[in-house]
């Protein structure tokens, strides 16, 4: 692994990684504004998408506001987060703590553990799961993962856990403080937005204060949406659990993702 020059090794335990137009504080009123928007879509036009082109529009309409206040608005032009702090974009440092050369054996690490305790349960649950497992089925799950995992690293753990984190940190005079409570906030409204698909819930707690420990020394959107990835299929593919949230756990056959893009349906089949 590269070593870090002592900036790079300080830079996230240290305060000034934001220099932001606003009051970090802000940045809950952020949280609750997109958590409101998330749960409308949801829950009150989500189940509508198929067959009214008003809640497709209002559908569009607000996954362009949450790209503009994630990728744009907020780190940049309201917080002015330092890259290395994002986990993410141009500007970062290569002895950034979170640069993929000094990340991936961490999150690989991570990976590897938590695959290994899912497989185990895996076998447990049915021994002969390789003879009649749909091999082709688990890949495609994979690629769309793979699309689907880092969207969802950059919204709970790029923005959210970055707008906890310098919220709390506003409390101690600039530092960022708190690792064991930002990882428990993150992890709880990351789990929280699975609901009501209870095992998935108690799945993404667990995996989310792992997740948010090792983004918060170690930011990188990328590994850690690899990560969800890999460990999302394993869940979904072989451990048998649903991946489905919201109104869509009961009733899959109107999933939003597949009505809100034609085509899609043929292609996914029921892997949402």
């Amino acid at each position: 692994m590269p070593r870090l020059s002592a900036h790079g090794a300080s830079a996230l335990r240290e305060g000034g990684l934001t220099t932001g137009r606003v009051h970090p504080i802000w940045g809950l009123f952020e949280i609750a504004v997109m958590a409101g928007l998330f749960l409308v879509v949801l829950w009150v036009v989500g189940p509508h998408v198929g067959s009214n082109s008003a809640a497709l529009a209002f559908y569009w309409a607000t996954l362009a506001i949450w790209a503009v206040v994630i990728v744009w608005l907020s780190p940049i032009v309201l917080h002015r987060d330092a890259p290395g702090l994002r986990g993410w974009g141009g500007g970062r440092s290569p002895d950034d703590p979170g640069a993929v050369p000094n990340a991936w054996r961490a999150y690989a690490g991570l990976t590897a553990i938590a695959a290994v305790a899912l497989m185990v349960a895996v076998v447990v649950r049915d021994p002969a799961f390789a003879v009649h497992t749909r091999w082709p089925r688990v890949a495609r799950k994979l690629l769309i993962y793979l699309v689907y995992g880092p969207i969802q690293a950059l919204v709970f753990f790029g923005y959210i856990q970055t707008r906890v984190r310098t919220a709390l940190g506003a409390f101690a005079r600039g530092r960022l403080t708190g690792r064991p409570m930002v990882a428990l906030l993150t992890a709880a409204l990351f789990a929280g937005a699975h609901a009501p698909n209870w095992p998935l819930v108690l799945l993404t707690f667990v995996a989310g204060i792992a997740w948010s420990w090792l983004y918060y020394a170690r930011p990188s959107v990328l590994l850690l949406g690899v990560s969800h990835a890999v460990l999302g299929t394993i869940v979904y593919s072989l451990l048998g659990i649903s991946t489905r949230i919201g109104p869509f756990y009961a009733h899959p056959e109107g999933h939003i993702v597949r009505d809100a893009i034609p085509g899609l349906s043929a292609l996914v089949g029921d892997l949402f």
